[in-house]
C-alpha cells in the first residue's frame, strides 16, 4: 500500500478529511492549497451529529465550541421541539481545518502550498514548470474551481449564496433554531443558535441581492442589535454531479455537489465518502477503485434524498408540518435518527404526526 501515490487539490474540509484517511491506509498523499492556509475564508456554520464527530476524529473533539441535544423547528407561527440521536455539535471551522492538517501532517503528508494548473485523467499534475504523476488525484478545489471543469467531471448545478452573522456577548441562547420563513429567506430557511456567548445567525437565498435585507428581517426577528461579523459564500443543495470519476482522476466536496440536499453542509457527506474510500482500499489495494465506488456510494444516496428535498424547501410543506406537529404534542423525540439525516428527521415527524406512538 505505501507505494500509492495520491495528489489532493485543495485544502479546504474535503480535501483534508481525503487526505487523512488515505494515509491513514497507508497511501503517500500529497495536499496542494494554493492559498497556503488552510480554514479561510470560513463561510460555513459547523453543525455535525456525534457520528461525524467519530468519523473525523481527535480534530473535530478538539474543536468543539458547544453542544445541544436537539433544535427547534420553527414555521407557520409555531414552534416545535425536536430530540435525535446523540448530541450535535458546533464545531469552530477555522480551527477544526488546522487542526485536521496538524495530525494530517503527523501522518506523513506532503503539505505544497502552490497553485495547480493543470490536472489530466491520467493523474498527471502540473505545478509551474513541473509534471508529476500519481496514482490518483482528488480535486477538492471548490466550487468555483476550473480544473474539474476542464475534463467535465462534477456539480453542474446553480448554487444559491449563504451568509451567516456572529454577535458577540449574547448569552440567552442556548439552542438550535431553525426557521422557515419566505419573508426572511425564499426556497429555503434561516437557523440562529447560542455558542460560547455569540449568537450565529444565518440564512440562504437564490438571490443574491437580497441577502443583506434578509439578514436585517432576520436580525428583527430574533431581536438582535450591534456589532457583528458577517461571511459567506456559495450554498449547494445538489444534486451531486453525475460524473464525479474519470480515469485517475476524482472530484469531491462542493466541487462535486457532495452536500445535504436539505441543508448544503458538506462535512457529513464528505466524511463519510472519505470513511468509505479508506475501508475500500484496506481490502481491495485498488485506489482509484475505492474512490470511484465511494462517490457513486454516498451520491446516490443524496440523489434520493434531494427530491424529497425539493418538496420540503419548495413550498409550505415545513411551516405546515410544524404547525400540526405542535397541536399535536409539546415535542417530538426521533432517539433513532442521526441529525444529519436531516429528510428522516423531517420524514419521521411526519409519519408520528400520521401515526402517533402509543
Amino acid at each position: 500500500m505505501s507505494s500509492l501515490k495520491a495528489a489532493v487539490v485543495g485544502g479546504g474540509f474535503a480535501g483534508l478529511i481525503f487526505s487523512l484517511k488515505l494515509l491513514q491506509s497507508g497511501v503517500d498523499v500529497t495536499l496542494y492549497e494554493e492559498h497556503g492556509r488552510v480554514g479561510y475564508p470560513p463561510h460555513c456554520t459547523g453543525i455535525v451529529s456525534e457520528r461525524v464527530m467519530n468519523l473525523i476524529g481527535k480534530p473535530a473533539w478538539r474543536s468543539v465550541i458547544s453542544s445541544y441535544l436537539g433544535l427547534f423547528l420553527q414555521g407557520g407561527g409555531r414552534r416545535l421541539k425536536v430530540d435525535v440521536k446523540g448530541r450535535i455539535y458546533k464545531l469552530e471551522r477555522t480551527m477544526l481545518e488546522e487542526l485536521m492538517l496538524e495530525e494530517a501532517l503527523s501522518l506523513g503528508l506532503r503539505f505544497r502550498p502552490e497553485r495547480v494548473s493543470r490536472v489530466s485523467s491520467s493523474g498527471v499534475v502540473e505545478v509551474g514548470s513541473s509534471r508529476l504523476q500519481y496514482d490518483a488525484v482528488i480535486l477538492a478545489e471548490g466550487y468555483g474551481g476550473s480544473l474539474r471543469r476542464g475534463l467535465s467531471i462534477g456539480f453542474t448545478g446553480k448554487p444559491m449564496r449563504g451568509l451567516n452573522a456572529e454577535y458577540p456577548n449574547y448569552h440567552g441562547l442556548r439552542e438550535i433554531f431553525v426557521i422557515f420563513d419566505e419573508r426572511i429567506s425564499p426556497g429555503f430557511f434561516s437557523w440562529a443558535l447560542g455558542a460560547d456567548n455569540t449568537i450565529v445567525a444565518g440564512l440562504a437565498t437564490t438571490k443574491a441581492e437580497t441577502l443583506k435585507h434578509s439578514l436585517l428581517r432576520l436580525e428583527r426577528a430574533l431581536g438582535l442589535t450591534g456589532r457583528r461579523r458577517v461571511y459567506g459564500g456559495p450554498v449547494l443543495t445538489g444534486p451531486p454531479g453525475e460524473k464525479l470519476s474519470i480515469g485517475s482522476v476524482h472530484v469531491v466536496g462542493d466541487a462535486a455537489g457532495l452536500t445535504k440536499p436539505l441543508t448544503g453542509g458538506g462535512l457529513y457527506p464528505n466524511s463519510l465518502a472519505a470513511e468509505l474510500a479508506m475501508r475500500t482500499l484496506e481490502k481491495s489495494g485498488d485506489l482509484n477503485s475505492s474512490l470511484s465506488l465511494s462517490l457513486k456510494y454516498v451520491a446516490s444516496r443524496l440523489r434520493r434524498q434531494y427530491a424529497l428535498a425539493r418538496i420540503l424547501l419548495g413550498s409550505k410543506a415545513m411551516g405546515l408540518m410544524i404547525s400540526l406537529a405542535s397541536l399535536a404534542r409539546a415535542d417530538l423525540l426521533l432517539k433513532e435518527v442521526d441529525y444529519d439525516e436531516h429528510e428522516k428527521v423531517f420524514l419521521t415527524a411526519l409519519l408520528n404526526l400520521i401515526s402517533p406512538a402509543s
